[in-house]
């Protein structure tokens, strides 16, 4: 059975050895053991921690598929509340003259600062070879459902920064023919600078808008286009109710997305229930099952049975078993 769930001390091995197929372009991907253990041990402690508000914490979870952990993701919460985080605009701009009696509109890229915290989706991988039949799902909503559970630990608004787009060589063109004109840093390397702290961006880059039209074509066509293999992340959130921004990241053009936490779907629709084991009945839905609680957060997508008068969600032993639940125990379902 696939389960995603919230990362424990004990899982360090397995996680070791998920990362080494993240490939170098996953920058957000802890690398080496030290930020591996003081990646799950942030985790831990934003997990165990006495007060609900949010406060820069993070939260990483695993995808456990019959035993063997083959995919991670995490939430950040409080992003930019010590220092404002930096991205592109993209607006339009409008150039007049009365005297020659015309208006023009340009399509601009000016540097932006998001000053209000905001809680993140980020560092979502999959291992190649278990892709498919609803594995990126799973991984992807188990964080929503996630904040569902526990929408207090979490900031008003939700912010996905998407891959931006590369070809089949890894190139990236934005940052090949733009944005590398500003570092004397290889991709790489800013990548990582800005995935712990972006705010050198500031530093480095003028302030006044950038015209497109004047960047070469390459780059203007992929300003605000996603990774081919973002692709099924971005369509995933499109229909949660993120939506584009018109920021635009820094390094390689890919777009940002946002949304209300409390108009995302999946929060919306959470249910909890009391659960009863059964086995032989009729188990005539199919959808996210969780284990809402904090200390043995779990999610599965599976067949369950309904009453929706009693409030009673019936699963089959094995399902409870993913969950940890047992006859009487609370559940929620999205």
């Amino acid at each position: 059975m696939k389960v995603v769930r919230l990362v424990k001390t004990s899982d360090f091995k397995r996680v070791e050895n998920l990362v080494k197929h993240s490939g170098k372009g996953m920058t957000t991907m802890p690398k080496t053991a030290q930020e591996i253990k003081k990646r799950i041990a942030w985790s831990e402690s934003s997990q165990h921690k006495k007060s609900n508000k949010p406060n820069q914490d993070s939260y990483l979870f695993v995808l456990e598929d019959h035993g063997r952990i083959a995919g991670l993701s995490a939430i950040y919460t409080s992003v930019s509340l010590k220092k404002p985080s930096v991205f592109f605009k993209k607006s339009t701009t409008q150039l007049k003259s009365d005297s020659l009696n015309f208006t023009r509109d340009l399509d601009v890229l000016a540097l932006h600062l998001c000053k209000q915290p905001y809680s993140e989706l980020g560092t979502l991988f999959l291992k190649p070879a278990f892709r498919g039949k609803g594995r990126g799902s799973l991984l992807s909503f188990s964080r929503l459902i996630f904040i569902s559970a526990h929408q207090q630990r979490f900031d008003p608004k939700a912010f996905v920064e998407i891959r931006g787009f590369k070809n089949t060589k890894d190139e990236s063109y934005f940052w090949d023919s733009f944005s590398s004109t500003f570092f004397n840093l290889d991709f790489f390397k800013a990548d990582e600078i800005s995935y712990i702290d972006n705010h050198f961006i500031m530093e480095s880059i003028p302030k006044f808008p950038f015209i497109i039209e004047h960047m070469p074509k390459k780059v203007q066509r992929v300003i605000g286009k996603p990774h081919p293999n973002a692709m099924p992340a971005y369509s995933l959130l499109r229909k949660q109710n993120f939506q584009p921004n018109n920021l635009i990241d820094v390094l390689d053009g890919g777009p940002c997305l946002e949304a209300k936490i409390d108009s995302i779907p999946l929060v919306k629709s959470a249910q909890t229930l009391s659960v009863e084991v059964k086995r032989n009945i009729n188990f005539d839905r199919f959808g996210f099952i969780a284990n809402p609680s904090i200390d043995f957060f779990a999610v599965v997508k599976e067949n369950y049975a309904l009453d929706a008068s009693k409030k009673i969600l019936y699963i089959p032993p094995k399902t409870a078993k993913a969950l940890g639940l047992e006859t009487g125990s609370a559940a929620q379902i999205n």
